[in-house]
């Protein structure tokens, strides 16, 4: 069963479209990563699904329901999302932080709950961040800054995780971690995860299915040992690079080796 479907999508701001006519489905289940250069529209997409944008056409259904005529409340009670990671703005722990991911569960006088509660200590456990709770997020690094806000989208309780470059601006060993964290959500807890994703590599070793974006619109889709050519890595990125098969898993692996430049 499709949890995630889209219809022709068009989205963009104030200059024009950025995506256009995107058709895709998401399996429950499915570890989805969106692909592409730059600009490509992997944001866009991420943000267009959940209606976060106000130029959007086509249609987005998420869990059969029709998402443009869900409210704000309504929709984060099927989707969680984790944006770019970014400097923290306000001096919020990291309890604090994942606290906020109860309120679409909670009316709008509603106490904390012993719910709310337990929820919230079971996203810090799986996230790893139970050890941080107290802390700032300007106290953070930033791998831990990223698991914190995982850790609010898990207390949201949705069944639909999406996230916006989830690796950004984070060493391989925090990158690897985030991404382990994900995977685990995905086979031990049944969750649906779609990331935008910049490394082909990091997404190659973890999504089941890659979507590659080019010029707003999708260019390759399939699984990794399908989509992770040399072929389609020159169409879509204008790269000459080389593939391998990593040697422990043997999934497709983009070698940088063979791609000299000559001024």
């Amino acid at each position: 069963m499709s949890i995630l479907e889209v219809t022709g999508l068009s989205a963009g701001y104030e200059n024009g479209d950025v995506i256009r006519g995107i058709s895709l489905a998401v399996e429950a289940g499915e570890f989805v990563a969106i692909l592409g250069r730059n600009g490509s529209g992997k944001s866009t997409l991420i943000k267009a699904v959940q209606n976060l944008l106000a130029n959007v056409r086509g249609e987005v259904r998420c869990g059969g329901e029709d998402v443009f005529r869900m409210g704000p409340r309504r929709i984060a009670a099927r989707i969680a999302y984790v944006p770019q990671l970014a400097e923290p703005v306000f001096e919020y722990t990291v309890r604090e932080v994942v606290l906020m991911g109860r309120f679409a569960r909670r009316g709008r006088l509603e106490s904390v709950s012993a719910e709310d509660g337990a929820a919230v200590e079971e996203a810090l456990r799986v996230t790893e961040t139970a050890a941080v709770a107290g802390k700032k997020l300007s106290q953070l690094s930033g791998g831990e800054r990223q698991r914190a806000f995982i850790a609010r989208a898990l207390a949201q309780d949705t069944p639909l995780l999406l996230l916006d470059e989830p690796s950004l601006h984070l060493d391989i060993s925090y990158q690897a971690e985030i991404y382990g964290i994900l995977k685990a959500l995905q086979t031990g807890q049944g969750k649906t995860v779609v990331a935008a994703e910049h490394n082909i590599n990091l997404a190659s070793a973890f999504a089941g299915r890659l979507v590659f974006l080019k010029d707003g619109a999708v260019a390759a889709e399939g699984d990794p040992s399908a989509t992770v050519t040399a072929d389609n890595i020159r169409r879509i990125f204008g790269a000459e690079v080389d593939i391998r098969a990593n040697a422990r898993t043997g999934l497709p692996e983009i070698s940088l080796a063979g791609a000299e430049r000559r001024l």
